[in-house]
Parts: structure tokens; sequence; C-alpha cells
């Protein structure tokens, strides 16, 4: 015989209440799975290698940017044009870089005044002072590397076919040249994995520049670059066409494609 509760009776051995996790448990594995999906995307999407060192070296690369933006307007004032990228002989061959010709700016006039100016970078004499770089132009991405000794990622925009970048061979440029504005036309870029010797008249032409594959391809996901008034913008693969807008001082663009 089927017993019959009545009902506002309380049955005399109840079901004990369900905890918290058994209420919500297919919940709380809906959304553990989301969480960890949301993880492994953003694994993907944000490299792994950006650490706050990476991002502690980038901030030190753009200030040594800034010093050599500084350093270009101190030479403006002394010489009333920014310097060349290269000096030539009289045969019209590069000798050395516009690096050199900084060293009085920088506070190194008495590595300056070490150098043959008469003789190229590669001389014997001349060739001895790679190992006297500044610091201003060393890499903060390859500290205490042995391959790096001597080199440098900072290389000016040099179009040595037309002369329309702001720095150009053997002749400075007045500011007044620089139609597009010296806060949009570009200077010098920082590309930590590709490196030369600091004296060496080796720069980069707009079109490398804009064809340069990978560009992020580094520690620091880009490249710094610095400006004609001595600020510094950074270029990744999403903002790399901004490029277009920076190489020429004379194209009336204002830092951006504006095709």
């Amino acid at each position: 015989m089927t017993e019959s509760i009545h009902p506002f009776e309380v049955p005399s051995d109840p079901l004990p209440p369900k905890s918290f996790w058994e209420r919500n448990s297919s919940r709380m594995m809906n959304w553990g799975c989301l969480l960890i999906e949301l993880v492994f995307l953003w694994a993907l999407l944000v490299p792994a290698v950006y650490t706050p060192r990476s991002a502690s070296r980038r901030m030190a690369s753009a200030n040594n940017l800034k010093q050599i933006g500084l350093a270009m307007h101190n030479y403006y004032d002394t010489y009333g044009t920014l310097p060349p990228a290269y000096v030539a002989d009289a045969q019209g061959e590069p000798l050395y870089s516009w690096r050199v010709l900084l060293l009085p700016f920088i506070e190194e006039k008495k590595l300056y005044e070490q150098f043959h100016l008469d003789e190229p970078w590669s001389s014997d004499h001349n060739r001895k002072l790679l190992n006297k770089m500044p610091g201003i132009y060393e890499s903060p991405f390859h500290p205490g590397s042995a391959e790096a000794k001597g080199k440098t990622p900072y290389r000016a925009v040099v179009d040595t076919r037309e002369e329309r970048t702001v720095l150009r061979p053997t002749k400075g440029r007045n500011f007044r040249e620089v139609t597009d504005g010296l806060a949009f036309s570009a200077l010098v870029i920082d590309d930590p994995v590709r490196l030369v010797e600091w004296t060496k008249p080796e720069d980069i032409d707009p079109l490398h520049l804009l064809a340069l594959t990978q560009i992020g391809d580094n520690e620091m996901h880009g490249i710094l670059v610095l400006m004609g008034d001595a600020s510094y913008t950074f270029i990744g693969e999403a903002n790399r066409d901004e490029l277009i807008g920076m190489i020429y001082c004379d194209d009336g663009r204002t830092g951006k494609d504006e095709s």
C-alpha cells in the first residue's frame, strides 16, 4: 500500500539541497571552455616575446633616436642645414656617414677629431675607430653582442636618385625645403635586425624601406621612425602604409597615404 503524504507535510527523509557547483556545473564547464579558447587566441595574436624587457629596450632605443634628432637640430643651428647623408671625395665616392658628422653634437668632439676626414671610413686609420662607437648609436636589442660590436641599427632614409628625402647625399638641406613639414618627414629608422658599421655611409633607400618583408619580424615587432622635428613614431605590420607619406619631404603628403 502506497504511503500518502499530506500536501503540507514534509517528507520524513527529504533529499539534501544541491550545492552551487551541482546546480551550475554545466554552465561553469561552458564558461571554462570559452575562457580556455580566449586565452589560446590571445596567445596567437599577442607575440609571447614582447616582454617588459622588450618594452624597456624599445623605450631606450626611442631615447637614442630623440638624442640623434636633437643633435641634427644642433647641427642645423650651427651650419644652417641638416648634415648630408654622407661626405664624398672629389670623385663623388662616399667617404663616411652623417653619424660621424654628428659626433661634436653628441659630446664626442674628441672622437671626431681622431678621424682622418679626407679618408674613407674603411681606411686603415678610420677603421680602428669602429670600436669606439658612441652609446647613442648602440642598439638596446643587442646588449653585449660580439656580432653587433661597432654596428648600429640607426639608418637614414636616403633617396640617392632624386634626392627627395630630408637627408640627401653630399649636401645638407634647409628646413624651408621640407615642404611637407618636419613632423611628417622621416629622417632615421631603427630596424633592430639590420645593422651596419656606424661610420659606413650606408643607409636605406625609400623603396627598399617600403619593400621590407615582415617589418615586424624582430623583438620590437616593427621599426621606430625618427621624424624631422625630433619626434618618433612606431611602424608595425598594421600601420606600415603610413610609411608612404613619410619617406619624401616634398610630395604633399602628411604622414599617411592619401591616394
